[in-house]
Parts: structure tokens; C-alpha cells; sequence
């Protein structure tokens, strides 16, 4: 592939971020009329500077989960900030080298409530703030993750390893301001959720 093609290949993710390399691939091989791997591609991507991380979709919230969604803002709405400092929040995500193949914060997704971990937070966890379905746009470590994807991907990395390693080095490198602020803002994020009455925010 000659720069020209990776140039083109550049362009591709800059124009659509959530492309796939398959994709990629398939459309950069019909244009120079050979073969062209989405290894390939993920290749040329990682020599760019790019790194590939699946993001969660806004939910589309049905009616039953946006009263639950608006019952427990309402319940918590008041409480005062020194609650909120309290609250372990936890979250997962997904990274991938290039494109996609005191209170205890726990929402209900089946990781979550399977035995082994309802049977470790028995023991670890007694005050436990148990969130309604889809409330990903309450828990503050989802706007980690940008923040994450960014310092990650000024690493050259090839390898799932080294993927590892630096997940590990720039998350323990994020800076108490940047969580602190993001706990401050749990206020503001309820009130969105009323104002949206209940429906998805932009948190």
C-alpha cells in the first residue's frame, strides 16, 4: 500500500470514526483492484496514531425503564454531595487495538446481578445503590472513557499486551481533579434526567 492509498485509508476514519478495518478493507480493494487485508489496514491505522475502542450506544429507553429511571432521580435528587463523594461507581468497557471485533454504584446488567458478584458485594458491600436499568448516563465513569481513549491513543501499541499495560498506566495516571469534578456533577446529571423527563441525556 502506497501512501497515497494510506492517506485515502486516513481519510476513511476521519470522515467516519466508527468505520470498521473490514470495511475499510472491502472498499480500498475494489478501488486499486486487489486484495487488500483489514489487517492491513488496522496496520497502516495503528502507524497513524489511531486506536479503536467500542463505544456504548445512547439506549433507547422504553416506558417502564424511564419511570424506574425517574423514580430513583427523584429519590436522590436531594441528597447532598457528601453522598455522592461516598459511591464507588463501576463501569466496563471495551478496547481493542483497532476497530471492533462506602456505596457501591451497580445497574442491572446481567454481569452484575449474576450470583458470584451479588454474593461478593454480601460480604464487601453492604449499602448497595442499586440503579434502575439502562442508567448509563448516571454513572460518571462513562465519561472516563473518552477521556481514557484520547491518552491511550497517543501510544504506538501492537500488541494486546502492551494494549494491557497502558490501559492500566494512564488510567491510574488520571488526575483526582478530573474525578472529582466528574462526582460534582452527579447533581446536574439528575436534573437532566427530569428534565428529559426521564428519557436518555447527553451524560
Amino acid at each position: 500500500m502506497n501512501s497515497i492509498t494510506e492517506r485515502r485509508v486516513i481519510h476513511q476514519v476521519k470522515t467516519d470514526p466508527k468505520i470498521r478495518a473490514p470495511k475499510i478493507a472491502a472498499s480500498t480493494s475494489n478501488t486499486l483492484g486487489r486484495s487488500v487485508s483489514a489487517e492491513t489496514v488496522r496496520r497502516v491505522l495503528r502507524k497513524a496514531g489511531y486506536n479503536g475502542r467500542v463505544a456504548r450506544k445512547k439506549p433507547l429507553i422504553g416506558k417502564r425503564n424511564r419511570v424506574k429511571r425517574l423514580k430513583f432521580t427523584k429519590e436522590h435528587i436531594l441528597k447532598p454531595q457528601q453522598f455522592w463523594n461516598e459511591v464507588i461507581f463501576s463501569d466496563e468497557s471495551k478496547f481493542n487495538i483497532f476497530g471492533s471485533d462506602g456505596r457501591r454504584m451497580q445497574d442491572n446488567d446481567p454481569k452484575h446481578t449474576a450470583f458470584v458478584v451479588k454474593e461478593w458485594l454480601l460480604y464487601h458491600c453492604w449499602n448497595q445503590l442499586n440503579t434502575p436499568p439502562q442508567f448509563p448516563d448516571l454513572n460518571v465513569i462513562e465519561n472516563l472513557w473518552p477521556h481514557l481513549e484520547r491518552t491511550v491513543q497517543k501510544h504506538q501499541i501492537t500488541s494486546k499486551e502492551q494494549l494491557k499495560s497502558v490501559l492500566q498506566e494512564e488510567w491510574l495516571n488520571i488526575a483526582p481533579e478530573t474525578t472529582r469534578h466528574l462526582v460534582e456533577s452527579m447533581p446536574r446529571q439528575l436534573e437532566a434526567v427530569i428534565s428529559a423527563k426521564g428519557y436518555a441525556t447527553k451524560y
